[in-house]
This record gives structure tokens, sequence and C-alpha cells, in this order.
């Protein structure tokens, strides 16, 4: 993240809109990996390494959020400053974000303990999150990291 940071004041622009590209995309992955990992340990009944990750997870989660707010999203309202429609739609998948932030937030302090009482809604919601994830994932890297590429050319 810091040769990001490093690169991010260099004077070639179009090879910093790439590299933040390719790192929300490689948290992507990573947040998908956990995922998975947590969902193979909630199948094992192992909600103690469960908790572990799903901690890496929101960890992991609140970075790449805070990525996309203080670079992406600063980036994207200036660059189409001068389109009102495109800027509608920024607008509206940032909003989209901060609401999907409130859930897993919510998600992460509803569940501080998993026991018997509330095993089989853990794993619901969870697994709600995962389509949530999946869905929002698709959405960023087709249609809102292209608007990124787009611009640059």
């Amino acid at each position: 993240m810091f040769e990001f940071l490093k690169n991010l004041f260099s004077t070639k622009k179009e090879n910093n809109f790439i590299n933040l590209i390719d790192i929300l995309k490689n948290d992507h992955k990573n947040l998908i990996e956990i995922y998975q990992k947590i969902d193979n340990y909630i199948e094992k009944n192992d909600f103690t390494n469960a908790k572990q990750e799903l901690k890496k997870f929101i960890n992991k989660y609140n970075r790449h959020i805070l990525l996309e707010d203080t670079q992406l999203y600063i980036t994207l309202e200036e660059q189409y400053k001068d389109k009102k429609q495109i800027l509608k739609v920024i607008h509206s998948i940032s909003k989209d974000m901060n609401s999907i932030t409130r859930a897993i937030t919510f998600f992460e302090k509803k569940y501080s303990e998993i026991n018997e009482n509330n095993k089989n809604e853990f794993k619901e919601e969870f697994r709600e999150i995962g389509t949530i994830l999946l869905d929002r994932v698709e959405l960023e890297e087709e249609r809102l990291y292209p608007l990124l590429n787009e611009n640059i050319k």
C-alpha cells in the first residue's frame, strides 16, 4: 500500500489510476477468499475460527472502503464534475456502499458472540452478506472502475 501512496504523487496519472484499480481488485479477491474461509469454518461448526476470520474480513473491508472513499470517489467526482448523469451514478453507488458498510458493521456487533442460540441466524445472514459482496464486486469492476480508465485515455 505504501508503494501505491508513493506512486500516487508521481507525474504519471494514468499509471496511478491503473495501480489504484489493481489494488482495489486485489482487495476484492482477498475479501472473497476470506469470506470463503469463514464459510468453510461455518460449515464445520467452527465458530471460533470463523469469528477470527471475520475480524480479518472486517479489517480488510474497512481498509478497502477507506481507499475507495479517499481515492476512487474523489477522483471520479473531480473527473466527471461536468457530467451530471455520470456523477449521479457515482453518488448512487457511493451511497449504496455506505448502506452496505452500515449493514456489515451491524452484523459484526450483533454477532460479537456466536453460540447455539444464534448460530443458524448467523449462517443465514452471513450468506446474505456474501451475495451482496459478490454483487457489489461485479458492479464496481464492471461499471465503476471502467469510468476511471475511460477518462484517462
